[in-house]
């Protein structure tokens, strides 16, 4: 909708305004399903990183961000933020569907 700055989920729509997203088949949960129809509190398996000790979510080559997995950076000066689009982060102009 016009003027709307929440996530698109689906079809170009937020869940607010019509966004149809599956839900977690856990009782009373009302989180995102994201494998086999439950959330990850649920049972869906997340890749985790390859390095010992390490419980973050891996990102690229099965690393987390911390242990090397490489993610585009906004490419504003002094701005850190993660490239959505065009090499921009979304502050800088990315545009979001």
């Amino acid at each position: 909708a016009n003027g709307c700055t929440n996530v698109v989920q689906k079809g170009g729509v937020c869940t607010k305004h019509g966004a149809n997203v599956k839900r977690c088949s856990g009782e009373g949960c009302t989180n995102v399903a994201v494998q086999g129809g439950v959330c990850v509190r649920h049972g869906a398996k997340v890749k985790r990183c390859s390095v010992e000790d390490c419980n973050n979510k891996a990102v690229t080559g099965g690393k987390c961000v911390k242990h090397g997995a490489k993610i585009k950076r906004c490419s504003v000066e002094d701005c850190n933020n993660k490239a959505v689009t065009g090499g921009k982060c979304v502050k800088h102009g990315a545009k979001i569907k």
